[in-house]
């Protein structure tokens, strides 16, 4: 994955909302595009931010959001690119 090259410097960062408000009760799931492995799980922060640290450039992934309290469906946003 190149954790610990020349080319580990970015991150990727978001926020979580429902109905548009801010909302925390979900799980991050940060996925390897390539090989469809997962990378990183987070919490949001009390706000609904999250972040991915010490990540490659040159990584192409997706990331997958769950409702802890599964009253919607898995959100999906696809191809994001750590800056």
């Amino acid at each position: 994955m190149g954790f610990g090259s020349k080319n580990t410097a970015a991150s990727i960062k978001g926020s979580v909302k429902k109905l548009d408000q801010k909302y925390n009760e979900t799980t991050e799931v940060l996925y390897n595009k390539l090989n469809l492995q997962p990378i990183a799980v987070q919490k949001p922060d009390f706000n609904g931010d999250y972040k991915f640290l010490g990540l490659n450039t040159d990584l192409k992934t997706f990331i997958v959001a769950l409702d802890l309290n599964q009253q919607y469906n898995a959100v999906i946003q696809d191809n994001v690119v750590p800056k």
